[in-house]
């Protein structure tokens, strides 16, 4: 399999995954406690107050369709979307390897926030440190990944204007 087939493919499975959170697992999480968005995907963190309204809110059934599904589902999409995120610096600035830690650390951040979610959400008052810990692993995870796509969409760019 060539680089560029193995790229696509690997892709493709990130797309599929986080396709699976955003109109499977994301709706029903939203819809399990009342309105209020998961954990994952507030890029600006969460107070403990957030914390306690959400586990107290999200239904019992909510609560283990996060612990079981969405966490399963967010155990592939990190390393799926470090991948992707690597092969593509890869391929547009290859004498760049350092970049690689940005994918890397986003994934190791999202995983370490998986693990104190789920101590979250077993339990209907949040330790403090607990909440603050996760919510502080929730924005380095998407300033690693923001990281990672400026300097895609800049070294795709500084290709389009060299070539």
């Amino acid at each position: 399999m060539t680089l560029a087939r193995g790229h696509l493919l690997i892709l493709g499975l990130t797309a599929l995954n986080y396709a699976a959170m955003l109109v499977y697992s994301g709706p029903v999480l939203i819809n399990a406690a009342g309105g209020l968005w998961p954990f994952d995907v507030r890029i600006m963190g969460y107070t403990v107050e957030e914390a306690t309204q959400y586990v107290t809110t999200i239904t019992p059934e909510g609560r283990l369709f996060y612990l079981e599904v969405q966490q399963m589902l967010d155990t592939f999409f990190p390393a799926l979307l470090a991948i992707s995120l690597m092969i593509t610096l890869f391929r547009l600035a290859p004498k760049l390897p350092v970049l690689y830690l940005f994918p890397i650390t986003g994934a190791l951040f999202d995983y370490y926030e998986n693990a104190a979610v789920a101590q979250i959400l077993l339990t209907n008052a949040p330790d403090q440190g607990l909440v603050e810990m996760a919510s502080l692993l929730t924005g380095l995870k998407f300033a690693a990944i923001a990281i990672s796509l400026l300097a895609i969409l800049w070294f795709w760019r500084k290709g389009k204007t060299d070539g």
